[in-house]
């Protein structure tokens, strides 16, 4: 299944919590388990851990921001190794 980011405009007509609730699913179809940590405002990361993608989502940031981080994350990873299917 691939699957393209969404555009501007379909992010326009949506509610930032729908908009981070749509990519956290898309993450996790990616192949990502996605944690929620406290990071101090650190941003977003993610990492692998025995063969796992992780994504943390920085709890202290705002919904737009970790919106924004997972997309770029997407983004990024799409490039370093095509993604497994979550199971």
């Amino acid at each position: 299944m691939n699957r393209t980011l969404p555009t501007a405009s379909t992010e326009d007509d949506e509610n930032i919590l729908d908009r981070l609730r749509r990519l956290t699913r898309i993450a996790r179809n990616h192949g990502f388990e996605i944690r929620g940590e406290p990071l101090g405002g650190n941003g977003c990361t993610w990492c692998e851990i025995r063969g796992r993608r992780v994504l943390f989502l920085d709890l202290s940031q705002p919904a737009t921001e970790q919106a924004i981080a997972i997309r770029e994350i997407l983004e990024e990873t799409a490039s370093v190794r095509p993604h497994a299917q979550a199971a």
